[in-house]
């Protein structure tokens, strides 16, 4: 459930897994993972990805502005 949403978050933000593994601090695989559901990620890992995600969001929108 947690890796459907944080999928649907990148995707949308216009991620790549490169990305946003590479500014949370963990690997490709390890994310990929997640999002299909194979690994359960601790909650401090969920906060940072969603974290970063939103933080990219936020960023993206004001300059939008």
């Amino acid at each position: 459930m947690i890796g459907a949403t944080i999928r649907e978050m990148r995707t949308g933000a216009g991620l790549t897994l490169k990305a946003v593994a590479s500014n949370a601090g963990t690997s490709i695989a390890y994310l990929s993972k997640v999002e299909r559901g194979e690994y359960l990620p601790s909650r401090e890992y969920a906060v940072r990805v969603l974290n970063f995600i939103t933080s990219y969001e936020m960023s993206r929108a004001r300059r939008a502005a």
